[in-house]
C-alpha cells in the first residue's frame, strides 16, 4: 500500500497528544533529564580538596579543587551520554508498540514486558549500525569528492568556487548531491526500530524488513522525514540562542521529548499504512487485543 503523507502526519500528531502519548512524552523527558544530569555531573566534576597523589615523573597533577582535565572529562561525558542514551531505548520500544496499535488510553502490560530487554538491545544495535553506515558512507563520499576537487582543480578554479556566489552555489549543489546516497540508505532503514519492537525481529531481520517495506515509498518517506527534521533543528537553535545555557538545555530536553514522540507516532502511522493500513496486533498481543474488544 502506498504512503499518504498528510494522513500519517494528522494521525500521528493526534496519537501523540492522547493519553498514551503524554505518558510516553513524560517518561522520555525524565530519562533524557537523567542523561543530561549525568553528563553535566561528570563534565563539571572537581578533584577532591584532600587529593595528595604524587605526580608521575616529569608529569603534573591538577590542583585539588579544580575540574578534571579536559581529556578525562570528555571521556567521562561520552560514557555518561552513552549510558543515558541506552536508557531511552526501552521507552522507544514501548512507544513503537503502543503507537502502531489501537490502544490510545492505556498501555497494555505486554507492550512493556514482552522481551523488552532483547528488543531494547536489538533496537540500540540497529540504531548504531544505521547511524554508523550512513555516516561512513556520507563522510567517505565527501572525503573522496574533496580529494578529487583539490587534485584536479587549479588555484584559480578553487578561488572561483570559494569567493564567488556562482561558485558557492555549485559547491552547495555538489554537497546536496553527495548527501543523496546517505539519505537513500537512511530512508530504506527508517523502520528498523519498528521491525524490532513490533515484529520481534533481530537486527539483520529488521534491516531486511525495513528495506522491503520502504521500496515503493522512498520519496514520500524522505519528504516526511524532512518535514519532521527541519522544524526540530530550527526550534532547537532558537531555544539555544534566546535563553541562558541551563534554561535553554532544559527547554531543549522538553522540546526533544515532545518532538521525539510526535515523530515516532507519525512514523508509526506511516508504518501501519505500509502494512495495508490495518492496526498491527503482533502475536504476543493477540490475547490483550481480543480481551479489549470483548
Amino acid at each position: 500500500m502506498s504512503l499518504r503523507v498528510r494522513s500519517a502526519l494528522a494521525d500521528g500528531i493526534s496519537r501523540a497528544f492522547r493519553r498514551n502519548g503524554w505518558i510516553l512524552i513524560g517518561t522520555y523527558f525524565l530519562i533524557s533529564l537523567l542523561q543530561g544530569g549525568l553528563v553535566l555531573m561528570v563534565s563539571t566534576t572537581t578533584l577532591p580538596l584532600d587529593s595528595f597523589a604524587a605526580p608521575a615523573a616529569g608529569g603534573q597533577m591538577p590542583s585539588p579543587g579544580t575540574q578534571l582535565p579536559p581529556l578525562i572529562s570528555l571521556q567521562a561525558a561520552l560514557i555518561a551520554s552513552f549510558t543515558g542514551g541506552f536508557l531511552t531505548f526501552p521507552v522507544l520500544v514501548v512507544a513503537s508498540r503502543a503507537l502502531v496499535s489501537q490502544f490510545t488510553d492505556h498501555i497494555p502490560e505486554e507492550f512493556v514486558f514482552h522481551r523488552l530487554g532483547r528488543a531494547s538491545v536489538n533496537s540500540f544495535l540497529g540504531s548504531w549500525i544505521v547511524s554508523i553506515v550512513v555516516s561512513v558512507l556520507t563522510i567517505g563520499l565527501f572525503t573522496l569528492a574533496g580529494w578529487g576537487l583539490f587534485a584536479a582543480a587549479d588555484q584559480s578554479t578553487l578561488l572561483y568556487l570559494i569567493s564567488t556566489w556562482p561558485g558557492r552555489a555549485l559547491l552547495v549543489g555538489a554537497c546536496l548531491v553527495l548527501l543523496i546516497p546517505g539519505a537513500f540508505l537512511g530512508v530504506n532503514l527508517i523502520f528498523v526500530g519498528q521491525e524490532v519492537a513490533v515484529r520481534d525481529k533481530n537486527v539483520i531481520g529488521a534491516i531486511v524488513g525495513s528495506w522491503r517495506l520502504t521500496r515503493r515509498s522512498r520519496l514520500r518517506l524522505l519528504a516526511l522525514a524532512l518535514v519532521l527534521f527541519i522544524p526540530q533543528m530550527i526550534i532547537s537553535v532558537i531555544l539555544s540562542e534566546l535563553f541562558p545555557p541551563i534554561p535553554a538545555q532544559i527547554l531543549v530536553i522538553v522540546e526533544s521529548a515532545i518532538v521525539q514522540i510526535v515523530m515516532l507516532a507519525i512514523m508509526a502511522r506511516a508504518y501501519v499504512q505500509l502494512y495495508d493500513g490495518t492496526e498491527l496486533s503482533p502475536a504476543y498481543l493477540s490475547k490483550t487485543a481480543d480481551a479489549q474488544r470483548r
